[in-house]
C-alpha cells in the first residue's frame, strides 16, 4: 500500500513552502544588519574610516600633552577641555539633530574637525606647538562632538528596522572597537617614524574625510527633520526653542525606566571609561613602556572592545540584556581594580590581560546601555534623548581630570583600585534595589518588534 501512496516530501515532511524559516546561521546573526543593508553599510564604513584616524589622533594628543608637560593632570585637563563643551552643547546637538537634515549635518561637523585637526598638524610640523593649543583644539573638537555624535546615533533608527537595531548598534560599536585596535598601534609606530611623526597623524583626517563625504553622499536617506508644529515667530520661536532644549532631560526624568539607565550610564562613565585619557600616563609614567607600549595598551582595550561588539551582536536578542548588564557591569569594576593592582607592582603583561576584560565589559555595558534607551525611548525624541546620552560621555573627562590629580598624589594603583571597587559596589546595588533597574530586568524580555 505504500508504494501506492503519491507522497512528494518524505517520511512526512510538510511541503518546502510550508516549513518554517531555518534559524540564521553565526555570521548571520553577528552581521546581519550590515550584510543586509547597503544604506548602513555606507554609514558604517565611512564612520569607521573617521573612528580609526580619531583614535589614533586621541594617541597623538596624550603623546603630544605628556611629552610637553610631564603631567598626567594636563593629560585630565585636555580631557576636561573635551568634555565641557560636550556637556553643554549636547541639548542643542540634539535638536539640531531632531530639526535639521542629518547628512548635511554630519558633513558640515566632519569638516569642522577635519580643518582643526590640519592646524594642529601644521603647528607640529613648524615647531610652534604648544599646550594650549591641544586645550583650545579639545574644546572646538568637543562642541562637534556634541552635534555629531547625537545625529550619528539617532540615525541609525531610520536606516535599519527595529528588529536589527541591537544588531547595527553593536556592530556600529564593533567597528569603533576595531578603530581602537588597528588606530592606537598603528599611531604609536607611525610616531616612533622620524619622517611621519606625531603631524603625519594629524594629516591623515584629511583622507579620512574625503571617504566620509564619499559614503555619506552614497545614503538617499538624509535623516528628515521632524515636522513643524506649526508657525511660529518672534519670541514664540525663541521659548519653543528653549523648551526643546530641556525637552530631553524632562522627558528622561520623567520616565522610571530610562531614568535608571541613564543613572546607570553616569556612574559608569564615571569610574569605569575615565582611565582611558590616563592611559598615556600609565605607559609612559607607571610602566614606562613608551609610545609604542602606549599604543599596545590601547589597542588591547580595542580587542577586549571587538569581542564584547561581537558577542552583543550574537546575543542581539537575548531577553536578558538588563541581567547580562549587570554581570558585566560588576565584572567591569573587577577588572579596574585588576589594572590597579598591576600598576602598584609594575606588572606591564598581566595589566594587558587586565585592560582586554576592561573593554570587553565596558563595551558589553555601553552596547547594552544605548540599545536599551532607544528601545524605550520616543522615536521623535531619538536626538535629544542621544544628546542626555552624550552628556554622560563628556562625564568620563571630568572624571578624568579627577582621577589625574588623584595619580599625582596618591599614584596609579590606589586610583584605580579605589574607581573599581566603588563600581562593582554600585552596579550590584543598583541591580538589586534600585526599582527603575528591576522593571527593565524583568520586563525585557516582552520588548516588541
Amino acid at each position: 500500500m505504500a508504494g501506492t501512496v503519491g507522497l512528494t516530501v518524505e517520511d512526512g515532511a510538510p511541503p518546502e513552502h510550508e516549513r518554517p524559516p531555518a534559524p540564521p546561521g553565526i555570521l548571520q546573526r553577528v552581521f546581519g544588519a550590515l550584510g543586509d543593508n547597503p544604506y548602513y553599510r555606507a554609514y558604517w564604513t565611512g564612520n569607521q574610516a573617521n573612528t580609526l584616524v580619531m583614535q589614533m589622533q586621541q594617541v597623538a594628543n596624550g603623546y603630544l600633552a605628556y611629552t610637553l608637560t610631564d603631567s598626567a593632570a594636563a593629560l585630565g585637563v585636555v580631557a576636561f577641555a573635551q568634555s565641557a563643551p560636550m556637556l553643554i552643547f549636547s541639548p542643542l546637538g540634539g535638536v539640531l539633530a531632531d530639526r535639521m537634515e542629518k547628512r548635511g549635518l554630519l558633513l558640515w561637523m566632519q569638516g569642522l574637525q577635519c580643518l582643526i585637526s590640519l592646524i594642529i598638524g601644521v603647528l607640529v610640523a613648524v615647531d610652534r606647538i604648544e599646550y594650549w593649543h591641544l586645550v583650545v583644539s579639545a574644546s572646538i573638537q568637543g562642541v562637534s562632538f556634541a552635534i555629531m555624535v547625537p545625529t550619528r546615533q539617532s540615525w541609525i533608527p531610520q536606516l535599519v528596522p527595529r528588529r536589527d537595531l541591537t544588531s547595527a548598534l553593536a556592530l556600529n560599536n564593533a567597528g569603533m572597537n576595531a578603530s581602537r585596535v588597528i588606530g592606537p598601534s598603528v599611531a604609536g609606530i607611525l610616531i616612533a617614524v622620524p619622517w611621519f611623526g606625531v603631524k603625519g597623524v594629524y594629516f591623515l583626517r584629511v583622507v579620512a574625510f574625503v571617504w566620509v563625504i564619499f559614503t555619506l553622499l552614497q545614503i538617499p536617506i538624509r535623516g528628515e527633520p521632524e515636522e513643524a508644529q506649526g508657525a511660529a515667530g518672534g519670541m514664540d520661536r525663541v521659548r519653543d526653542f528653549g523648551v526643546q532644549l530641556t525637552s530631553g532631560l524632562r522627558y528622561i526624568w520623567h520616565h522610571e525606566t530610562l531614568l535608571s539607565l541613564f543613572i546607570f550610564a553616569v556612574v559608569t562613565m564615571l569610574l569605569g571609561q575615565s582611565y582611558q585619557q590616563l592611559l598615556p600616563a600609565y605607559a609612559l609614567g607607571v610602566f614606562d613602556v613608551g609610545a609604542e607600549g602606549q599604543g599596545v595598551m590601547q589597542a588591547v582595550v580595542g580587542v577586549g572592545g571587538l569581542v564584547g561588539s561581537l558577542s552583543m551582536a550574537y546575543l542581539s536578542q537575548n531577553p536578558n540584556r538588563a541581567k547580562i548588564q549587570a554581570y558585566t557591569g560588576t565584572a567591569l569594576g573587577l577588572a579596574l581594580m585588576l589594572f590597579g593592582v598591576c600598576a602598584g607592582f609594575n606588572w606591564y603583561l598581566v595589566s594587558l590581560v587586565a585592560l582586554f576584560l576592561v573593554g570587553l565589559t565596558l563595551d558589553f555595558n555601553a552596547t547594552i546601555n544605548q540599545t536599551l534607551i532607544m528601545l524605550n525611548a520616543d522615536r521623535a525624541l531619538y536626538g535629544r534623548v542621544m544628546s542626555v546620552y552624550m552628556m554622560t560621555w563628556a562625564l568620563s573627562g571630568f572624571s578624568a581630570s579627577l582621577s589625574g590629580v588623584m595619580m599625582d598624589h596618591v599614584g596609579g594603583a590606589v586610583t584605580m583600585v579605589s574607581q573599581g571597587s566603588v563600581l562593582a559596589v554600585f552596579v550590584v546595588c543598583m541591580a538589586t534595589m534600585n526599582r527603575g533597574y528591576k522593571l527593565i530586568r524583568n520586563s525585557i524580555g516582552s520588548e516588541s518588534d
